[in-house]
């Protein structure tokens, strides 16, 4: 999912004519002369022997296209006769360089294809791809075609390098969902964090080589290709092949949601940028799950699903996280809908609010409970993540339906004491972690799921601990439960609420985030359950059969 805007770069007269002798099979068939036109004149000499023409004749020498239309690359021209509303609104006379890039872009570039396209017979569904990407449409019969809803007046006048069609009015440009966001001025902050992911890349594959000059390999056509990593991760909405549906905030409800967004990616004190990550991973969630591929919804009148690929050379493997709305998220998405754009690859939504949930970044984070099993081969050596316990899987068989449905993937982490009146402890490590408000869950199964011949089912009875990153970036724990059971006769979900909360508080707020660090500075926001089981106790069962731990997210 590249973004190419390929620019042609001009090369030397001698070294053009030293390189048209090892010119390939293709580069002939695009360059060259087409025998079947008895023309002497070039698209440049028609253009200006034209009086019809003079007005196109300024803009196509504004912006640099009269030496190209003067070369041997085969073209075919679509010019607008004086007159057309384009020339009066858009005046040549004064404007700035920038000015003349977009008339170059939106005018010129939009009335300029490559290779030869004849008005020939009736024409239906015909479309076009212009110098500047677009596909326009060429429709019509025999002295009634049509170039984007311009009368053609004059059709298939012929240069020895292309063919020129005389317009009455010219074919309006239609703007894709990331140029349009360069356009309107209320989107200019979505519109530069971005165009802060462009980067400009030397395409050397798609580049046509020419001759060696002293030693040195030089370019008949050297390929630059624009690549943005948010595009290839989240959707290309610069193609112009592809069809998108984007909600885009304006700057006001941009701002509102940043203020807020921030305070989920707090640092702690010894990260030098802090200040930067926060701000940047604010704005990276922002703007995640905002861009849906119109090809890959089943029904988007009952729900519309975002995706985000890792993959960052193009194609759409590597998917990793999805995000669907329906019911109330979805109404929500066209909630303070200020205008709807139909683009040239999709549809536009702005809106004056961010109707998109928090959770899209503050999310349930989930620990399976047999994700320990494969931390440390020998059971007997105490490790950060058991101790005097033994370790297996537990697996519950899909035959038991009921059973079997009620339990993540089907399988637990069972921890079992080493000795009769051993006590097993376990830790388990939150990666990700936001500064928000959670609460602390961890799921227990009764014994008979995994083996129905256990008909005595007891409660474990155990502490937990939550270990956490303080604002100095130091590790610290607080007791979420010194006396802690479940209910063995069914999956029981408990709640750890913090022995220091206030009354009513069922949940911790982590003072900083964890998003994305590296390997070094993970494993700090762990839970440890430790079995309390005296030594002659025969009331409560040792053994640990977890489903699963997880970090549910306060919504507010």
């Amino acid at each position: 999912m590249k973004r190419r805007n390929i620019v042609f770069k001009a090369l030397t007269c001698g070294l053009a004519s030293l390189a048209m002798t090892a010119c390939t099979d293709t580069w002939n068939e695009h360059y060259q002369t087409k025998p079947e036109l008895n023309a002497t004149e070039t698209l440049w000499d028609l253009i200006q022997a034209d009086p019809e023409l003079n007005q196109f004749e300024a803009y196509v020498k504004a912006t640099g296209y009269d030496d190209d239309l003067s070369q041997n690359r085969f073209f075919t021209v679509w010019a607008p006769v004086d007159g057309s509303d384009f020339y009066t609104t858009h005046p040549l006379e004064g404007v700035s360089d920038s000015m003349i890039n977009v008339y170059k872009l939106e005018f010129v570039e939009n009335h300029i294809a490559n290779y030869n396209h004849t008005a020939s017979g009736m024409m239906t569904e015909n479309r076009v791809k212009m110098l500047n990407g677009k596909n326009n449409p060429f429709e019509g019969e025999v002295n009634s075609y049509f170039f984007k809803g311009a009368f053609v007046k004059d059709a298939n006048i012929a240069a020895k390098n292309g063919l020129l069609h005389k317009t009455e009015g010219h074919a309006n440009f239609t703007a894709n969902i990331w140029e349009q966001l360069a356009k309107v001025d209320s989107l200019s902050l979505i519109n530069a964090f971005l165009k802060s992911f462009d980067e400009i890349i030397f395409d050397e594959l798609n580049s046509i080589k020419g001759p060696i000059v002293g030693g040195q390999v030089t370019y008949l056509d050297s390929v630059i290709r624009e690549d943005n990593e948010w595009f290839d991760r989240f959707g290309d909405i610069s193609l112009e092949d592809s069809s998108y549906t984007m909600f885009a905030p304006t700057n006001k409800a941009w701002r509102e949601m940043h203020t807020k967004a921030k305070t989920y990616f707090v640092y702690d004190n010894t990260n030098p940028q802090g200040d930067s990550l926060q701000d940047a991973m604010a704005k990276d969630f922002m703007c995640r799950f905002l861009v849906f591929r119109n090809t890959m919804q089943r029904s988007p009148e009952d729900s519309l699903t975002a995706y985000c690929y890792t993959n960052m050379t193009g194609g759409m493997t590597g998917r990793t996280q999805k995000k669907t709305f329906k019911d109330e998220e979805l109404k929500n998405l066209y909630n303070n809908v200020l205008e709807e754009q139909e683009l040239s690859n999709g549809t536009l939504f702005i809106v004056d609010s961010y109707n998109f949930p928090t959770t899209i970044w503050h999310d349930t984070v989930r620990v399976e409970g047999e994700s320990l099993l494969s931390s440390v081969e020998n059971p007997a050596i105490k490790t950060d993540e058991y101790a005097k316990c033994s370790k297996e899987y537990g697996s519950i068989s899909k035959d038991s339906t009921a059973w079997y449905k009620q339990v993540s993937k089907g399988t637990v982490g069972v921890y079992a004491p080493l000795t009769r009146t051993g006590k097993p402890e376990v830790t388990f490590t939150f990666n990700n972690v936001l500064s928000a408000k959670y609460r602390v869950k961890v799921v227990f199964i009764p014994a008979n799921y995994l083996n129905p011949r256990d008909t005595l089912l007891l409660p474990n009875k155990f502490k937990a601990e939550l270990s956490y990153r303080t604002e100095k970036g130091k590790s610290t724990k607080i007791s979420v439960g010194k006396e802690l059971y479940n209910d063995p006769t069914r999956v029981d979900t408990l709640t750890l609420i913090p022995d220091d909360a206030a009354e009513g508080v069922d949940y911790f707020e982590f003072p900083c985030n964890e998003f994305n660090l590296d390997e070094s500075a993970t494993k700090f926001t762990q839970l440890k359950l430790t079995c309390t089981i005296g030594s002659k106790d025969e009331e409560h069962d040792r053994t640990f059969r977890i489903d699963q731990v997880f970090l549910e997210p306060v919504i507010e």
